[in-house]
């Protein structure tokens, strides 16, 4: 395992990728929370909008990472990652199918007290399945690279910057 202070550029951009996902929830926390306010001043139709663009985010970040990117890099350092890289890069489906799902879910049931609940609900449980995904990933690198996301080394056990 290397141990540099170099600045690396895949991790640098994997971090650059999660702060962009963060983002991006956090503007569709904001657009959902938007529409259920007196105003209305967001819709049903602008959390889907959002939520697409999450997708289309999610979808071409884990194309890049299955397509041999950082986490394979971290792999070909550390040999014995291959197999949690594996299983890491075999939860990319079903947080694609979650995600889809929640999109079906704002365009069909949003608009009740009901729906927004269920909604509120499953994006939360969303989040928590991409944090545990992402804190996977963090734990790769550290072992990988010796070094989290977010540049320190191990020897710091920072959380993600979010």
């Amino acid at each position: 395992m290397l141990y540099d202070n170099e600045p690396n550029p895949y991790v640098e951009h994997l971090r650059a990728e999660h702060r962009r996902l963060h983002a991006m929830l956090r503007q569709t926390r904001s657009v959902f929370l938007q529409s259920g306010s007196p105003d209305r001043d967001a819709t049903s139709l602008d959390i889907v909008r959002v939520l697409r663009r999450v997708r289309s985010e999610m979808a071409h970040h884990f194309e890049e990472e299955e397509a041999g990117g950082c986490l394979e890099e971290a792999a070909s350092r550390c040999p014995r990652l291959s197999g949690e890289v594996a299983r890491v890069e075999a939860e990319h489906p079903e947080l694609l199918r979650q995600i889809d799902r929640l999109i079906a879910q704002a365009q069909d049931s949003c608009d009740t007290l009901v729906g927004r609940l269920a909604f509120a609900r499953d994006f939360d449980e969303l989040c928590k399945l991409l944090h545990a995904h992402e804190a996977a990933e963090n734990d790769l690198l550290r072992q990988g690279f010796g070094r989290l996301v977010n540049g320190d080394s191990e020897s710091h056990t920072l959380p993600l910057d979010v």
